[in-house]
């Protein structure tokens, strides 16, 4: 189960969700902000149960969340200036 996870894979997975969190980015931007949000509510839950640092975890979460959103905004801006280009 997800409990009996050792600590390296516990890192593995938060790194592997920050990591597709940046990536998702640029493809499905609202997926970027959920698995990056995924990625650092885990990796902050096993910094505190292990003591360990989670600091580059953390970071690509982050970085994959700010991603999601920039371009998303992006992605509306430009629809909106699509449209209204329309009328």
């Amino acid at each position: 189960s997800f409990y009996n996870m050792n600590t390296q894979e516990k890192k593995k997975t938060s790194f592997v969700l920050g990591i597709i969190s940046i990536i998702a980015a640029f493809g499905f931007p609202v997926l970027s902000i959920i698995f990056g949000i995924f990625g650092l509510v885990l990796a902050h839950s096993h910094q505190k149960e292990s003591g360990l640092d989670y600091k580059t975890e953390k970071i690509l979460s982050i970085l994959g969340i700010v991603l999601g959103i920039v371009i998303s905004a992006l992605m509306c801006i430009v629809l909106i200036s699509q449209l209204s280009r329309i009328h």
